[in-house]
């Protein structure tokens, strides 16, 4: 685990001083991280799947996942590993008005990671541009030192993996 903390401490070290120089970055990914900010566009992209009936089943699948990752994410695993955010461990200050709670995992990464997982399944061409806003969305945790980058890596894989289950299961019971 400490090689981890330290590659991850050097990443955000080194993008601190990237940002400090270059507000323009600052601005560009406060704006994309707000996109992800309680997962409430991936919800609202999900109410509206819901809406209409040819993507009810899909709208219910993505609200699944995301209460799911939810509940594991935010829910569990964040109170069983209670890391620290790198702006708090490291004595930075944060790009951002400060989030508070543990950082581990990533609940913008997840939540954007099971959403793009869900619509993929549903339309690859709307899947493929919802990873790369899932991406920028993970990456902007990290360039504004809320995140480590294990913890945005960590939050992803689990929002693939929540969405792919939850997508199985779902496919069993012959939903859809």
């Amino acid at each position: 685990m400490d090689i981890i903390f330290n590659i991850d401490k050097n990443i955000i070290l080194n993008i601190n001083e990237l940002i400090l120089t270059h507000p323009f970055i600052q601005s560009v990914f406060s704006f994309i991280t707000h996109l992800g900010d309680a997962g409430l566009i991936w919800i609202i992209i999900g109410v509206f799947l819901t809406l209409n009936k040819s993507t009810r089943k899909h709208g219910v699948i993505m609200l699944t996942s995301l209460a799911i990752g939810s509940i594991i994410g935010n829910g569990l695993l964040k109170n069983i590993f209670e890391r620290q955010r790198p702006f708090v461990e490291l004595s930075l200050q944060p790009f951002i008005v400060a989030p508070s709670g543990f950082s581990f995992p990533s609940g913008h990464s997840l939540s954007s990671f099971a959403s793009a997982t869900c619509i993929f399944f549903t339309n690859k061409k709307w899947g493929i541009f919802s990873y790369i806003v899932a991406f920028l969305i993970a990456l902007s945790r990290v360039l504004l030192i809320v995140h480590y980058p294990s913890d945005v890596i960590i939050g992803s894989l689990l929002g693939i993996i929540i969405s792919s289950i939850v997508i199985w299961i779902f496919k069993k019971i012959r939903y859809i």
